[in-house]
């Protein structure tokens, strides 16, 4: 089974927004001793094996990625494929004090791919474990109430995933000159109530959360892995997935994917397939641009 996630998908644009996963399972907020950067599931794509199998095969861990990837493997095996590297290689890099640096960054290593649209807008595409987590302006804030409604989400999770991702990921902030001088603006103009500190999406003027410390320490997506059972789950970085490979059962059946093949650092090729369980999916969230190239790559969509 194929399950696309991508910002242009209405579910996965709440999940990427709040580093949110509806499907979470998780209500006792289980955290195995591992904590980044001292993960040792996280390793460079040219140890993987040849050929390898899983139950699930997560390509690109991100926003979605990595607390999709650390709830399934509490009850299957996981591999997580990343085209990018750490952000805990150099966490000072991530620190709200090197926002703009780290943002406009050129290397080839970047955690922030800058790129042009067709249309001529200027834009960043992650490549880091975390995603845009990693590197983007660290406002946290919940859904909008009917917004959860209106796409039949099941309230309760959704309320109980906040809290898993708001135990590692959300601080209430400092309040500086210039923001208290926005507030005071915005109440002046007219934008009322005023409802104070609240990660809730409402009506008026508030005070959002962030994902920096009070250290000025950001809190990414990928520090939601401590969740993940050590045991259970496999991340390679600089793992670039070239293809999802389908397969029929018979003449006239229905394709069903089968494996993803990809290609290490050093540009050698490995193979990871599904095991046999019913279960087991490959699921993408490689990013609004990601997932799509790699469906049309696979051969599915459009020819052109």
């Amino acid at each position: 089974m194929l399950t696309y996630m991508d910002l242009g998908s209405w579910r996965w644009r709440l999940l990427n927004k709040l580093f949110l996963v509806a499907v979470l399972p998780m209500h006792n907020y289980f955290c195995h001793a591992e904590t980044g950067p001292f993960y040792r599931f996280i390793q460079e794509s040219t140890s993987a094996p040849a050929v390898s199998y899983y139950d699930y095969i997560v390509v690109g861990g991100g926003t979605a990625g990595c607390p999709l990837a650390a709830t399934l493997s509490e009850s299957a095996n996981v591999l997580v494929l990343e085209r990018g590297g750490s952000p805990y290689l150099n966490p000072t890099n991530t620190d709200e004090a090197n926002f703009f640096p780290t943002l406009l960054d050129p290397s080839p290593n970047s955690y922030a791919q800058p790129f042009v649209s067709e249309d001529g807008v200027y834009n960043h595409r992650a490549r880091v474990l975390g995603g845009g987590s990693v590197f983007n302006a660290g406002f946290y804030s919940h859904a909008e109430t009917d917004f959860v409604k209106e796409t039949e989400l099941d309230e309760a999770l959704v309320n109980d995933s906040y809290k898993w991702v708001e135990k590692k990921e959300a601080f209430k902030p400092p309040v500086l000159q210039w923001q208290s001088a926005v507030r005071d603006g915005l109440l002046e103009a007219g934008v009322l109530p005023y409802n104070g500190f609240t990660y809730d999406h409402i009506n008026g003027t508030k005070m959002g959360a962030t994902i920096f410390d009070k250290d000025g320490h950001r809190h990414s997506a990928a520090d939601l892995l401590e969740y993940a059972d050590p045991e259970k789950i496999e991340i390679y970085l600089h793992a670039t997935v070239l293809k999802i490979m389908l397969t029929t059962d018979q003449i006239g059946s229905r394709p069903r994917v089968e494996r993803v093949i990809f290609e290490d650092a050093l540009g050698v090729k490995h193979t990871a397939l599904l095991t046999k369980d019913s279960r087991s999916e490959i699921i993408l969230s490689a990013g609004a641009i990601g997932s799509p190239q790699l469906l049309m790559l696979s051969g599915i969509g459009p020819s052109h």
